[in-house]
């Protein structure tokens, strides 16, 4: 991952989410999240629509832009974190978002890799990753 990307991901605090519902349409949803070192981490409730889709598929797509209209665009995995991953996860999310905690009953950190730069698709300060 190079360094803009590194900068707008670790600048930027909300980005869209993309899954697909079970009828096949397409949902897009906000969400805050932080870079825990070459992966996207949020917090979200586990019934939560986009959770469902991202846990039944395995699959989304995420995109984060800052002021200078420079974009991170993935194309993702998306897994629950292990145990053993949620206490640097959780420390990276606080580190970024300190006074932010989504409203959740039953939180759920959630991680996608970023991948690795797709060049064919990349132009300029629009960078696209594929895990």
């Amino acid at each position: 991952m190079n360094e803009l990307a590194k900068e707008i991901l670790d600048t930027v605090e909300v980005g869209a989410l993309a899954t697909v519902n079970a009828d096949r349409t397409p949902l897009v949803t906000p969400i805050h999240f932080a870079r825990l070192d070459d992966s996207i981490i949020w917090i979200s409730e586990p019934t939560a629509r986009h959770s469902v889709n991202a846990f039944r598929s395995g699959k989304a797509e995420f995109v984060v832009w800052d002021d200078q209209k420079r974009a991170v665009f993935l194309k993702t995995n998306v897994t629950e974190l292990s145990e053993s991953e949620k206490e640097a996860a959780m420390a990276a999310y606080k580190k970024k978002l300190p006074s932010f905690m989504p409203r959740c009953q039953n939180p759920q950190l959630y991680i996608a890799p970023i991948g690795k730069l797709d060049e064919k698709t990349t132009t300029g300060s629009w960078l696209h990753f594929i895990a």
